[in-house]
């Protein structure tokens, strides 16, 4: 007997996850109470949603009810484990949204494919509305990495222990084995009283919308880096076009090859080569992750004014990088620690004016609301 069961997801979240715990209250109360009633058939008959007897109201109402203990349980550990991630990335009024139309999406659709002969059995569960989270979570969260238990017993052997994987790996196995069971169902080739197709259908909505949000997400944070662009070379200056010579383009371009040689192998070393290069070329900008490392560096060395020009030149060149919002949050922090108190604060109102979608966005409006501000207030400057 081999057993295996998802226990944490790597990432946590900024806020509690109201919606989440109070859609599992609700799912736990309605099912003590239904299923323990002496009327529960009648219940599951009145309310659950009957494909044949098409009904909005019971769409709805079917998501809260569920057929034994196990059932509830795990569906309610799913909606734990990675709904909170989800109410965190949109909100909790967004992730209610999305998850009873991903419950509603998936039931109708369900309905649309499965043979004539379930067209009369009531379909119970929050499973429809949970694949949507999985489908969601699969796109916005990729490379999470997610721990798993395990537990087997052969003959008098008996293990447990854990692994980890990332979570696309795992939900796309989960996706597939959902995709076949709801096409041998269809095909009248196996008989079961699982809804594989109403799981199919609901992360292929989370999957959608989670697309569409990430779409729509790297267009409005295009836009603001576009409007912020003005704004930083304000804040930093702009590096001045030099016309180079032969020699020099040459002398650049050997040191930028030593650099990213080296940088796995040898950082300080490499470091060092880089600081060499813009005591003379102080505009000379490397590739984006080599220069991001390189700061990095920098800064972990206590060396803030070579950091500081360093993030300043990442972010001129490389704008619209994954990474400029942490770029700008180090130049903030590097800016409070040598005192520039002004160019902090400008550096952490840029992320919040221009890098709404940030991960350092709460960060940055916490060091603006309260870091420094207590800061000044100590060092009587006016904020």
């Amino acid at each position: 007997m081999f057993f295996i069961f998802p226990v944490r997801d790597e990432y946590g979240v900024k806020r509690f996850p109201f919606a989440v715990l109070s859609l599992i209250i609700i799912n736990c109360v309605v099912f003590f109470i239904s299923f323990f009633s002496p009327y529960y058939h009648q219940i599951i008959m009145e309310y659950g949603f009957i494909p044949s007897r098409f009904s909005f109201r019971n769409i709805f109402t079917s998501m809260f009810l569920h057929g034994s203990l196990l059932h509830l349980g795990f569906n309610m550990w799913y909606l734990w484990l990675l709904g909170d991630n989800i109410e965190d990335r949109w909100g909790r009024l967004n992730f209610l949204i999305f998850y009873f139309m991903a419950g509603i999406f998936a039931t109708i659709l369900y309905s649309s494919i499965i043979p004539e002969r379930y067209r009369n059995i009531p379909i119970i569960g929050a499973s429809g509305a949970i694949s949507g989270i999985l489908g969601a979570y699969a796109v916005l969260f990729p490379k999470s990495r997610i721990t798993f238990k395990y537990f087997y017993w052969v003959f008098l052997k008996i293990g447990t222990g854990e692994f980890e994987i990332y979570s696309y790996l795992w939900l796309t196995f989960w996706f597939l084995q959902q995709a076949v069971y709801t096409l041998l169902v269809a095909k009248s080739k196996v008989e079961s009283s699982v809804a594989f197709a109403a799981h199919f259908s609901g992360f292929i909505f989370g999957m959608i919308v989670a697309f569409g949000t990430k779409i729509f997400k790297e267009a409005k944070y295009r836009e603001n880096v576009m409007y912020g662009k003005n704004a930083l070379i304000n804040l930093l200056g702009k590096n001045p076009e030099i016309e180079r010579s032969i020699t020099e383009k040459e002398e650049i371009e050997k040191a930028k090859r030593e650099i990213i040689e080296n940088i796995e192998e040898d950082r300080v070393y490499a470091t060092k080569i880089y600081e060499k290069l813009i005591k003379k070329y102080p505009e000379v900008t490397l590739p984006e992750k080599i220069q991001i490392k390189i700061s990095q560096s920098l800064e972990r060395q206590g060396k803030f004014e070579t950091a500081l020009l360093s993030y300043r030149n990442f972010v001129l060149n490389y704008p619209f990088s994954k990474l400029a919002d942490n770029a700008l949050f180090s130049l903030g922090k590097i800016f409070l620690q040598m005192g520039d108190y002004e160019k902090a604060k400008n550096s952490f109102l840029q992320i919040v004016l221009f890098y709404p979608y940030s991960d350092v966005y709460e960060e940055a409006k916490f060091y603006l609301e309260k870091k420094l501000p207590e800061i000044l207030k100590n060092h009587s400057i006016i904020y």
